[in-house]
């Protein structure tokens, strides 16, 4: 079995063999053709435990890419993995300016998310294990609305205060 790390570094044709893949109709936008062909996909691995789904266009295909895209964020946010001590951290250096279209995004958050965790979810300590500024890790996470809810969720469990948009 591939954990969380494995499947995020698997090009997008392997991740796909391992998922279940569903297709189906869906409504919203696309008018008149809207309804006329199963379009909508959802992508569903490790047994069920992360789904991902796009229904935002009327092509199947273009739905598939973006609904991968979207299961490799769901598997960086929702999975965490422990952080072992000293590692990993390098590999990510220069990886700040990372797009969310980017391939090595959600391992890039999956990491950072790992490293926020295994910190309690502490800003201050996380950016220092991370080799960053607090400033710069929370307008990383700002950048990205589903992240954000992720930590201020997690934080919120612990009895911390939210984050402030920057």
């Amino acid at each position: 079995m591939h954990d969380r790390n494995d499947l995020l570094t698997l090009e997008d044709d392997a991740l796909l063999r391992l998922c279940r893949q569903e297709t189906y109709r869906a409504s919203g936008p696309g008018g008149q053709h809207r309804n006329t062909t199963d379009s909508a996909v959802r992508l569903t691995v490790l047994d069920g435990a992360v789904t991902a789904s796009c229904a935002d266009h009327r092509s199947q295909h273009r739905n598939r890419s973006d609904a991968l895209r979207r299961l490799r964020i769901a598997l960086a946010i929702d999975i965490r993995m422990a952080v072992p001590p000293g590692k990993g951290t390098e590999i990510w250096q220069g990886s700040w300016k990372l797009g969310r279209k980017d391939r090595r995004y959600a391992g890039f958050l999956a990491h950072v998310l790992d490293v926020m965790a295994h910190n309690d979810w502490a800003v201050g300590q996380s950016a220092q294990s991370l080799g960053i500024s607090t400033g710069r890790l929370v307008r990383t996470l700002a950048h990205d609305p589903h992240a954000w809810n992720a930590v201020n969720q997690a934080r919120a469990k612990l009895g911390l205060v939210n984050l402030r948009r920057p």
